[in-house]
């Protein structure tokens, strides 16, 4: 029996699942607060460049997730990234011609509410309501919350104590930051990898990976506990902490011709909640992502399949 289900944020999991269960025939709607899909695979678009600032690139480990990457590939929406300095044995998947295109051919059959904000979720009449910021609110069998985990705990847990488990998930945020140069800085490596101690723990030359074009643009990444330790840092002091370090790596000068910061809040799974999902008792609200299983891509994405399996046979 084909139900009306809304999916509440726009990342893998979320789009795994939508993307899963309209294929089963079901109704789905997806909310999602960005202008953007894709979650942590992001890719921040400026006059002076694109730029890679959340998730680098892509393992697949399991069976099911190297089948969505293949598709995906055969779709044109993911290559593979062999960096100089490529410090794995797995093969690295990045999205085309940015991150956030791996989700595109995804993006189908459903809709998507992008720039809309859930602020409420409450059972009414054998339904689950969902309210927006703009007080507009719609009827659904049942609601599946795929965003970061503390955020999902403010959703959930007043409407059951069951996700009140949600807080025990613990996350490490991350500093991102970009820069753009009219010449190419020959003194940086295509990749670095550091101690998660480091102002600059990662760094990845946009233009070796696939698709990438146009001028020199960089995109820096702070370790999870530097970022924790100045995580309220004023963005403009965090941005010049990063570009002091970068000279120190590149030995010399830089003047970028944009330089922009980002803070990821919640962007690295420390402890994981260990099940795909969890469910309220009466299988009508589920919260699932990377939080639950692990912080890699595939685990959101296995959070969602299993959720979906699980569907399968509960709604008959």
């Amino acid at each position: 029996m084909a139900e009306k289900i809304a999916i509440i944020g726009a990342g893998i999991a979320g789009v795994t699942a939508a993307r899963t269960l309209t294929d089963a025939g079901h109704k789905i709607t997806v909310f999602e607060k960005s202008g953007g899909t894709g979650g942590r695979l992001s890719t921040r678009r400026t006059d002076f460049g694109n730029f890679d600032h959340g998730a680098q690139y892509i393992t697949a480990r399991g069976a099911p997730f190297r089948a969505m990457m293949t598709g995906l590939s055969n779709a044109g929406a993911v290559a593979l990234w062999e960096p100089d300095g490529k410090d794995s044995d797995h093969e690295w998947h990045v999205g085309t011609p940015g991150m956030s295109g791996l989700v595109k051919p995804l993006l189908r059959g459903f809709e998507l509410k992008k720039r809309t904000r859930i602020a409420a979720i409450a059972r009414k009449d054998g339904e689950i309501v969902c309210t927006d910021e703009d007080g507009n609110a719609d009827h659904f069998d049942r609601v599946i919350v795929a965003i970061p985990s503390p955020q999902a705990h403010t959703l959930l847990s007043p409407v059951d104590p069951v996700f009140g488990v949600l807080n025990t998930i613990v996350y490490m945020p991350c500093w991102t930051s970009m820069f753009a140069f009219a010449e190419p800085v020959e003194t940086l490596p295509d990749l670095y990898r550091g101690a998660h101690t480091d102002s600059i723990s990662w760094l990845a030359r946009n233009r070796s990976k696939p698709e990438r074009t146009g001028i020199e643009t960089l995109c820096a990444q702070a370790g999870a506990q530097w970022s924790k330790d100045n995580l309220e840092m004023d963005k403009a002091e965090a941005l010049a902490t990063m570009k002091d370090a970068l000279e120190i790596m590149a030995d010399q000068a830089l003047n970028p011709i944009y330089a922009q910061a980002h803070r990821w809040r919640y962007a690295l799974v420390d402890k994981p909640f260990g099940s795909a999902y969890l469910a309220s008792h009466d299988q009508r609200l589920f919260a699932i992502g990377d939080g639950m299983l692990g912080g890699r891509v595939e685990a959101a994405f296995e959070s969602a399949r299993q959720l979906c399996d699980h569907l399968r046979h509960e709604i008959s």
